[in-house]
């Protein structure tokens, strides 16, 4: 009960037209409360169960509203159409869940709640953008407070930001988990928008890149490199000098691919062999499943395998390939009766857990969406991403496109691609892109006239 006076005054801010602290509190809720508030907080008795339950009851209530509020509440754009896809699909799934599988209402409602974040678009594009302006501000400074917090677990091993799901050490740095849900998407804001004007905007992005770093992962490190990289080479600006900058591009990009391909081992590659046979029983007759277990923060093994596990299993049954294994929580009968797969995270009973993994986003395409779900999704993903692409000169745009592409690139050692609020600031942003272009294209008319 304790955040449930807090989101009716986010509700009523909004309302009232105060919408920078309505949506601070918004993003508060998104993010997990900034990382600051312990997860256990956020559980109430009226069915909340984490912070991001406030922001959907946020987004559903302000929906409501502005459809009543507004006659051109959903406008008839890009985005609406690529929602419509993506919920259109999201529908049809929720009806086989329901009516085919015989899941019941509510593993329905708490596993696919979250899908329908892509309707905060409609709230969000009615804040001006002097407010948005000021809020990304004040998210950047709590995002660079969460990093300083972050360095500091990093170094002495003690546990700061919530969401904290394990460690190992080191001799100078521990590897923790639980990095600024914020951070991707403000590395790349901070350093091609500058909101902070071009030296502390620099200073601040170097602070969110090394953040980015302290975790260790391999993976992600080559991501935000190339990334970046690419970034700056479409900012460039002509053919001319994209030539001149390009072999120092691939002074960079070639060193990564050798340690990108050294981490798939000889090893590696016989057991991905054996993966693709789908020769589970001598994974679970053998050591390798302890392997995969202990080391399924660093192993890319472990997730290949996690995912050809169950994308295997989904061919066995034409519903599955297609509608996905279905929307019900790990623990409920429906997941015991049905499901026996050997790779997966420990759980609490001894076990491991069926479908839901934060190791690899395909995994839980397969299990959640199949293929109708899954193509929706990257029909309204990669469709926006293109349009960011069209209209990169704009330094907004190509934030919101290299912040996709990053998490594009790392869906394989990350489920952050599935994470369908993640997209929270491509919804909020998108609309002040199309505004720009309308406008010079209506000032190159009149300069014609």
């Amino acid at each position: 009960m304790l955040f449930i006076p807090l989101l009716l005054l986010a509700i009523a801010l909004y309302i009232c037209g105060q919408r920078t602290y309505s949506l601070l509190i918004f993003f508060f809720f998104s993010f997990y409360g900034f990382q600051i508030i312990p997860d256990e907080l956020f559980e109430t008795g009226l069915g909340f169960s984490k912070s991001t339950d406030f922001a959907l009851v946020y987004i559903f209530v302000l929906f409501v509203y502005g459809c009543f509020a507004y006659h051109d509440y959903i406008p008839l754009n890009r985005m609406t159409y690529l929602i419509a896809v993506y919920l259109a699909a999201i529908l049809v799934i929720i009806g086989v869940n329901k009516f085919v599988y015989g899941i019941g209402w509510g593993d329905i409602l708490k596993t696919s709640r979250n899908y329908f974040f892509v309707l905060a678009y409609y709230p969000l594009r009615r804040v001006e953008k002097e407010e948005v302006d000021r809020l990304l501000k004040i998210l950047l400074y709590i995002v660079l407070f969460q990093s300083l917090l972050f360095a500091i677990q990093a170094f002495t091993g003690k546990a700061i930001l919530a969401g904290e799901e394990d460690k190992s050490g080191g001799d100078l740095i521990y590897r923790f988990y639980n990095s600024p849900r914020m951070l991707y998407f403000f590395i790349f804001y901070t350093l091609f928008v500058q909101p902070l004007g071009k030296k502390y905007s620099t200073f601040a992005g170097i602070v969110l890149i090394i953040t980015s770093f302290l975790p260790m992962h391999r993976s992600l490190i080559i991501m935000v490199i190339l990334t970046l990289s690419f970034g700056y080479m479409l900012n460039v600006g002509n053919l001319k000098r994209f030539i001149r900058y390009l072999p120092y591009a691939l002074l960079v990009a070639i060193p990564l691919c050798f340690i990108l391909f050294a981490q798939v081992g000889s090893r590696t590659i016989s057991d991905l062999q054996m993966l693709r046979e789908g020769n589970f029983a001598e994974i679970e007759d053998s050591d390798e499943i302890e392997n995969f277990e202990m080391d399924s923060e660093s192993t890319f093994t472990f997730r290949i395998a996690h995912f050809m596990e169950r994308y295997l299993y989904s061919k066995t049954n034409v519903m599955y390939e297609f509608f996905g294994l279905g929307l019900m929580t790990d623990d409920s009968p429906y997941t015991y009766n049905n499901f026996n797969f050997v790779i997966g995270l420990p759980d609490e009973n001894g076990g491991i857990y069926q479908l839901d993994t934060p190791d690899i986003a395909w995994s839980n395409f397969v299990a959640r969406y199949g293929y109708v779900g899954t193509v929706a999704y990257l029909v309204f993903y990669i469709g926006l991403a293109w349009f960011f692409f069209v209209n990169r000169k704009d330094k907004l745009s190509l934030s919101l496109l290299l912040y996709m592409l990053l998490v594009l690139g790392t869906s394989l050692t990350s489920e952050t691609l599935y994470q369908v609020g993640r997209n929270v600031f491509v919804l909020m942003l998108f609309d002040f892109i199309i505004d720009k272009k309308r406008n010079e294209e209506n000032n190159s008319s009149n300069l014609l006239v």
